[in-house]
């Protein structure tokens, strides 16, 4: 924005430093007062900006809290068989997004069946005898292998490719 004055609140308002935003315009436009002294300059500043570093950690907390549940559920599922698609390929394996649960989990590449060379641009997985080949969106039928609740990872071991979900 070319503006020299701006201000971004969302709605409904749940954050403090948008609480303090609103709280200034309706007293300035509705009301017609001016902002109390402790709304001006350095201090509103940095409550905001303590603000915002709360929010961030609240956020991370959530994240992580979602995370343990989802790895709580699959501690009580090892061993079970899942389908799923794949979701990310790196050069140390595979992730899979499982159908109905939601839950992500990796298939490393030292459980499959051949040595695997990861193709940066294609986000695949080329196996150098086989020739099989691992993609974004591939179909997989995997089972829960290994859960860490320390490190909220799961992981997978393959049991079949059932192809390309696209």
């Amino acid at each position: 924005l070319a503006a020299r004055w701006y201000a971004h609140f969302t709605s409904p308002i749940r954050r403090y430093p948008d609480l303090v935003v609103h709280r200034a315009v309706v007293r300035a436009f509705i009301e017609g007062r001016t902002a109390p002294e402790e709304w001006t300059g350095h201090d509103l500043e940095e409550i905001a900006e303590r603000s915002s570093d709360r929010e961030r950690v609240a956020d991370e907390a959530e994240r992580d809290s979602v995370e343990l549940k989802k790895v709580e559920y699959m501690e009580r599922h090892l061993g079970d068989e899942f389908t799923g698609t794949v979701s990310g390929v790196t050069s140390f394996g595979f992730f899979v997004l499982l159908d109905q649960v939601f839950v992500e989990g990796l298939v490393h590449v030292n459980t499959l069946d051949d040595y695997y060379r990861f193709l940066e641009g294609q986000y695949a997985l080329l196996g150098d005898r086989s020739g099989r080949r691992f993609r974004l969106g591939d179909r997989v039928r995997i089972q829960v292998a290994r859960v860490s609740k320390e490190e909220r990872h799961v992981d997978f071991e393959l049991l079949e490719h059932l192809g390309h979900g696209g």
